[in-house]
């Protein structure tokens, strides 16, 4: 029996968007101001390898990488030495780029979040990339969603991205539920259906651009092309 129902946040309840214009233009504008003068395009370069990088991290160890230590990496790659004061803003700049131009709701995710709400206990199973959970709570509170979930589980503050147990199994446990119990929608396999599948959770595919998915020992218990056929799935 379904007790629970988690969801994965980007391009399922959030429409994904991509920050690093904004973050390679404030960097480049700090550097300007405290004398080291780097152009935008070789700053852009070295974000850019910094980025890949932190990836190939991900998909080998599945760690997460705090935005200080991305900052970090990419000030030594640059060649520069910031005073504590000024790497501070620079990471809180990082951190709350959504902010400039937030993020908004996938279509038909504030009704079916309103329709299981009353049924099941719902929760957010997020990696967070560059900006962290306490910030993505925000926009998700900014957007009235934030209410229907009784738990937000982020990499930033588990230390694992998806499909790593331990973020599963963080929610899980934060649900009160068996893992048997919870079924998970998310739209990329390699770390929602992998993990969700590997918890003994069943597992939900929005595959909205019909994409084919990767052979892989874990495959999705249902696949879908718009959120609302989820109601569909639990119904039956």
């Amino acid at each position: 029996m379904i007790k629970a129902v988690t969801f994965d946040l980007w391009n399922t309840v959030l429409c994904e968007r991509d920050y690093g214009n904004h973050r390679i233009g404030l960097l480049t504008q700090t550097l300007n101001e405290e004398g080291f003068r780097r152009d935008r395009h070789r700053v852009e370069v070295e974000y850019s390898s910094t980025i890949d990088f932190f990836f190939e991290v991900w998909m080998k160890e599945r760690r997460h990488m705090p935005a200080a230590k991305l900052t970090d990496f990419i000030l030594k790659r640059l060649d520069v030495h910031l005073s504590a004061k000024v790497k501070k803003g620079l990471v809180k700049g990082f951190e709350e780029a959504i902010f400039n131009d937030p993020p908004p709701l996938t279509e038909d995710v504030e009704k079916v979040l309103k329709s299981l709400h009353n049924r099941y206990r719902i929760g957010l199973i997020s990696n967070s990339g560059v900006t962290p959970g306490k910030n993505l709570r925000k926009v998700l509170k900014q957007q009235s969603v934030l209410r229907y979930f009784q738990c937000t589980v982020f990499s930033d503050e588990v230390g694992y991205h998806k499909p790593h147990h331990t973020i599963f199994r963080r929610a899980v446990k934060k649900l009160q539920v068996r893992a048997d119990e919870v079924i998970h929608i998310g739209d990329f396999p390699e770390s929602d259906i992998v993990g969700a599948k590997a918890m003994g959770m069943k597992a939900v595919w929005l595959n909205k651009d019909e994409r084919r998915c990767q052979p892989s020992e874990f495959t999705p218990d249902y696949e879908i092309a718009s959120l609302s056929e989820l109601l569909k799935i639990l119904k039956e």
